[in-house]
Parts: C-alpha cells; sequence; structure tokens
C-alpha cells in the first residue's frame, strides 16, 4: 500500500478513499459500523477533511440514530416505487 504522502502525488489528493483500510467493528445493538482511520465519529456524524488541488473540504455525514429502516427495506421499497410507477404509465 502506498503511503499518504505518495497517494499525494500520485492523485493530487489527500483522504482517498480505500476501503482495503476500513476497519468493522460491532456496535452494542449488533450493528456493525465501518470506520475508516482519517475519519472521526461524533455523536450520530462521521466528520473527515479531504484536501483537493490545495483546496480542504471538511466532509460531514448524518445519520439518523434511530433508522427507520434498514438499508435492504428501503432498496426494496423504491425497486416497489419504481414498478408502480412503469404499471401506470404502461
Amino acid at each position: 500500500m502506498r503511503t499518504e504522502f505518495e497517494e499525494y502525488i500520485s492523485t493530487g489528493m489527500l483522504g482517498t478513499y480505500h476501503p482495503e483500510s476500513a476497519m468493522v467493528r460491532q456496535m452494542e445493538d449488533g450493528r456493525m459500523d465501518t470506520v475508516f482511520t482519517d475519519t472521526a465519529q461524533t455523536d450520530s456524524t462521521w466528520d473527515r477533511e479531504m484536501l483537493i488541488e490545495g483546496r480542504v473540504f471538511h466532509v460531514t455525514s448524518v445519520f439518523a440514530r434511530e433508522p427507520s429502516a434498514t438499508p435492504t427495506e428501503k432498496l426494496l421499497a423504491l425497486i416497489d416505487t419504481e414498478l408502480a410507477k412503469e404499471s401506470r404509465s404502461a
């Protein structure tokens, strides 16, 4: 794996996405969380900084504390909605 400096020289970006360096941890409620070494978690947000072409970008992802549905359930609902739209337009 390349060093951060080598990555910066190659891509012009610090903080590039490397899924192979992610850590997975199981939470008390059984949920699995993916953690990246350059990411800080505070409450229900994930914060990181990215340097792209000399500019610093602060990226914050916000997640619901109590999700209303699993990602699979949301995807199935989206598919159902798309199929219903198709059947109405046909």
